[in-house]
């Protein structure tokens, strides 16, 4: 009962400032419609906690651990209340705009169809399982105060950042992401590993965001218009010149690659794992590399026409998810292999968005990821918690075999499998629905979309492999040491993921017909669940599904003899990670010695740099002449 009472009187800060800010939210939004308010509070409510926090903080530990988690389940509340908007199929209800710069022509818009809120639901809900985990967690660690501002802010990012129809209010919310995500990789700021890793990301991920605002600025100048629905109306009536679509489609790709972790700027995401364990859950499940995907799959739309486009999307997530799975099944630390698993997963969903009649494939596969995934790391996190290491030690599964077996630590064991069978796509999993609809869009496609297939059904295979072997190493295997079941703040969260993971499936009703509202022309076919599971459940699907788990369990078994017959030079370049990082680096070194060599014609003296130009010019003039 004490312990109750103490929670609830910290928790009550927080209360009050989630209520003192949707209060003012509704002031400020005087007339208009309760989604809108509801939409408004769940963008403004974590980022002002964030800001708020740190004078909560003063009050004292429990008081700013209540209020960071009281905040968190506010916005999830906020965003689970949406859901009914989005599902309800009338735009009308759910468009608002509100003057931001009206000197620029610039509005804040608010677009709350199934697929934006949606993803907030997931940041929103994965967000506070999170901060309830942290509070026994991070109980270890100092800075805390900077650790839950950081995620409220994160969170609400990522909620601004896909329910906005502002392409420049898009922009801003994922400079958030991208620097919220550089602050808690680099959390332990004095630690040379985790800051290298923050800063290998955010420079990694800049190349991203170079695509996002030069891609804006082209529609811009083509369109005239900051409105992603305007957009997608000028180029359904073909109003957006050639070269606009152009331009602005390869500019989104490399957006969608640098901050979603696809092949080749994928480096980024396995040193992430330097962040603590909370955090790596929010990168990979609810917030940053889903916003790559997210900005793909709502300007599709406006890029529909270009057959390129497709193919282009198409290729780079079949690529990245083979890739990044062949890794994962020769990586030995814990977090690491499933931040591979994570950016193959991802190219599943990026290769979705390229098939014809994808956007049903990709969202419905992101919801399962985002679930199964979250609730895998957070599992990761109480592994380490419970072996009594540091919240952010690399974990060697074979140094520390067995740890979370189901006699040391039973709960978490059972979350954990639950996760990994998602992710294999045992039949009753969500994993099971969302990636069999990938592989039978693909396999009754064109040719290219049939080879896609040919690939993602081997990459099926290849999950099943690194999965078995991760759980066996970690969860099956005889203990080499010690373990304690983690506490009631962790294992409630690890229950309520394993529940989504065995019912989120159920979605696909409302998903299909939502989505086939508002991308009428996608070739969404609006499902029941009745439906869904009649079309799913074909003789072609349960031999396409016994032939992956067959191969995959052979393949697990077989994992010694396939090492012993690869090349001897094969095993070192899996563990480079195919030698991208040294290639990058090699890169930094090439241009460090060309600036060196010629810092010299810098002299600072005007005369010469005064030469320097007019000579240029001569030479622009002679080469325009000819």
């Amino acid at each position: 009962m004490v312990t109750n009472r103490r929670t609830l009187l910290a928790s009550t800060p927080g209360l009050v400032v989630a209520g003192a800010l949707l209060a003012a939210v509704a002031v400020m939004a005087p007339g208009q419609p309760t989604p809108a308010v509801l939409a408004l509070g769940a963008i403004v409510v974590p980022l002002v906690g964030a800001v708020v926090l740190p004078f909560v903080a003063v009050a004292g530990d429990r008081v700013r651990n209540g209020a960071a988690v009281s905040i968190g389940l506010a916005t999830a509340g906020l965003t689970l209340a949406l859901l009914p908007t989005a599902l309800s199929g009338d735009p009308t209800v759910v468009q608002y705009d509100l003057a931001w710069v009206p000197a620029a022509d610039v509005s804040f818009g608010l677009y709350l169809d199934v697929l934006g809120v949606m993803m907030a639901t997931i940041a929103g809900v994965v967000g506070a399982l999170a901060l309830v985990f942290s509070t026994r967690f991070m109980e270890r660690e100092g800075g805390l105060t900077r650790y839950y501002a950081l995620t409220l802010l994160f969170v609400g990012g990522m909620i601004g950042f896909v329910l906005t129809d502002s392409l420049v209010a898009l922009y801003a919310f994922w400079e958030v992401l991208g620097l919220c995500s550089f602050g808690l990789i680099a959390f332990w700021l004095d630690e040379e590993t985790s800051f290298a890793a923050g800063v290998k990301a955010f420079v990694t991920t800049r190349f991203g965001d170079i695509g996002l605002l030069a891609g804006i600025a082209v529609l811009w100048v083509g369109g005239g218009t900051f409105s992603i629905r305007e957009l997608i109306d000028q180029a359904a009536s073909g109003a957006l010149p050639e070269w606009t679509l152009a331009a602005a489609g390869g500019l989104f790709i490399l957006a969608a690659v640098g901050k979603s972790a696809q092949f080749p700027l994928h480096v980024w995401l396995p040193d992430a794992m330097e962040a603590p364990t909370t955090s790596t859950a929010l990168i990979h499940a609810a917030c940053m590399v889903n916003a790559g995907l997210y900005l793909l799959v709502r300007t599709r739309p406006i890029f529909d026409g270009l057959e390129w486009w497709t193919t282009a999307v198409l290729a780079i997530g079949t690529i990245t998810a083979f890739l990044a799975a062949v890794l994962a099944t020769v990586e030995n630390d814990f977090k690491r292999a499933l931040a591979y698993c994570t950016i193959s997963q991802l190219g599943y969903v990026t290769a979705a968005i390229g098939l014809a009649g994808g956007v049903l494939p990709a969202s419905y596969h992101l919801l399962s990821h985002s679930i199964f995934k979250a609730l895998l790391f957070l599992a990761a996190g109480s592994v380490i918690y419970g072996i009594g290491g540091t919240v952010h030690k690399h974990v060697d599964m074979f140094e520390y075999r067995g740890v979370g077996n189901r006699e040391q630590m039973p709960l978490t064991n059972v979350a954990f499998l639950v996760g990994i069978l998602g992710l294999i796509g045992v039949p009753g999993f969500n994993g099971f629905w969302s990636k069999e609809l990938i592989l039978s869009t693909a396999l009754e496609g064109s040719a290219i979309e049939q080879v896609a297939f040919a690939v993602l059904a081997v990459t099926a295979v290849l999950t099943a492999v690194y999965s078995i072997r991760i759980y066996y190493l970690v969860f099956y295997a005889e203990p080499t040491a010690s373990a304690e079941e983690s506490p009631l703040a962790m294992t409630g969260p690890l229950a309520m993921l394993a529940g989504l993971t065995l019912t989120s499936w159920l979605a696909i009703g409302p998903l299909s017909s939502g989505l086939e509202t508002y991308f009428p022309g996608a070739e969404i076919h609006g499902y029941t669940i009745v439906g869904f599971v009649e079309h799913t459940l074909t003789p072609r699907t349960a031999v396409l599904t016994a032939g992956i788990l067959g191969f995959g369990y052979l393949g697990f078994h077989s994992r010694a003899s396939i090492n012993d017959a690869a090349p001897g030079g094969l095993l070192a370049v899996l563990e480079a990670g195919y030698g991208f990082d040294q290639l990058y680096e090699g890169f930094v070194a090439a241009y460090r010695w060309l600036c060196t060599r010629t810092r010299a014609i810098q002299t600072g003296d005007v005369n010469y740099n005064a030469v320097g130009i007019v000579v240029a010019l001569v030479i622009a003039a002679v080469v325009l002449v000819i």
